[in-house]
């Protein structure tokens, strides 16, 4: 399971210095209870924002705290944390997700792809572990509520553990690397078939710390295509996550993209009632008939 930074939770207003410093080592000391846990969470952080420039209050960055805290431990582990952000490259052109305290573009992240948001106290409205949301699709031209889970302190991890645990079963016990995916595609998504661009990017391209997201994506296909009569492709089945009109011909003309971690680049097979898997880490350039994308 992932962890994105929640930016709307930065402290926008003016707080004392010494309050700031309590939020963001609160902030670290849950990102490093929850990676170092049996909870299940991934090291990789995604952020839109650089965790090196943030600032903590008005005209206080966390350059200023890194050269002043005595706290060498704390330290350690927020370079730990920064050695692991991966900054968040996505459309938002096709969702957005706006809560109580507006658009975020790490909560959006969180919910298409079935992770958890982490954010700073920054006022009581982020200890909440579920947080209520409005998700847009500009395709669809429609609203719907929706929750996005969220970590904010330790204690969270204790309490809902249990909710977690039953998140984190939908993970894929012993898959853990592109290889180990690779080598299972055919028992676990019968209803798939893989063009050879995406078997070459699972063999050289997909990174180990996406593997989770992309087994929760192509079960979700999997579901609905081992279903699926070979008629009329539903895109509302999947109003989670963002499935939007692509172009065709790439399955034999793809070449190079646009790098989008976690989206898949699909084709419904009618005839076979089946799913063309297309691509698993790139944006695919425009040709002539539509493809859908997850």
């Amino acid at each position: 399971m992932q962890l994105i930074l929640n930016e709307l939770s930065l402290c926008n207003g003016e707080v004392r210095q010494s309050v700031a410093e309590r939020i963001f080592e609160q902030f670290i000391n849950t990102y490093s209870k929850a990676v170092k846990g049996t909870s299940g969470f991934e090291r990789t952080i995604l952020t839109s924002v650089d965790l090196n420039s943030l600032e903590l209050t008005k005209g206080y960055y966390v350059s200023q705290w890194r050269n002043n805290t005595q706290d060498k431990d704390m330290l350690r582990r927020f370079v730990n944390m920064c050695d692991r952000q991966e900054m968040l490259d996505f459309n938002q052109d096709e969702a957005e997700l706006t809560c109580e305290k507006g658009n975020g573009k790490g909560l959006l992240a969180a919910y298409e792809n079935e992770s958890f948001s982490i954010s700073f106290v920054s006022e009581p409205y982020w200890n909440m572990f579920e947080i209520p949301c409005q998700y847009y699709s500009l395709k669809e031209d429609h609203t719907f509520s929706v929750s996005v889970y969220n970590l904010s302190n330790e204690k969270q991890l204790q309490e809902y553990s249990g909710q977690i645990s039953q998140i984190r079963k939908r993970d894929f016990s012993g898959i853990n690397t592109p290889q180990q995916l690779l080598e299972r595609l055919d028992v676990l998504f019968p209803s798939l078939i893989f063009h050879q661009v995406a078997l070459n990017q699972l063999e050289g391209q997909v990174q180990v710390c996406h593997v989770g997201t992309l087994c929760n994506k192509l079960m979700s296909l999997e579901r609905y295509f081992s279903k699926w009569d070979g008629e009329r492709f539903e895109e509302e089945a999947f109003p989670s996550k963002s499935v939007s009109t692509q172009s065709k011909q790439t399955l034999e003309r793809f070449r190079k993209g646009h790098n989008i971690p976690g989206r898949i680049y699909f084709h419904p097979a009618n005839k076979l009632k089946k799913a063309y898997i297309c691509s698993l880490t790139t944006k695919l350039p425009t040709v002539s008939e539509p493809k859908k994308r997850i």
